[in-house]
């Protein structure tokens, strides 16, 4: 049986409260994961950038804000 035809298993055993909660849940993680690749895409692209552009030392970093 696959996962997906055990989680439709036991969904139907379930009250109409407890797969509200569920499907709160399961959007969640839905959520979650679009933001974990949006994030792991903004990384790649500094480092892509860092790369090309090249970087600078965290001391000028510091100076550049005024710390």
């Amino acid at each position: 049986m696959t996962v997906k035809e055990l989680l439709l298993k036991e969904l139907e055993d379930i009250t109409d409260p407890l797969l509200v909660e569920v499907l709160d849940y399961l959007r969640y993680l839905k959520f979650r994961q679009a933001e974990d690749t949006d994030d792991l895409r903004e990384a790649r692209a500094a480092l892509a950038e860092a790369k090309q552009e090249g970087t600078i030392s965290w001391e000028d970093v510091k100076a550049q804000a005024g710390l």
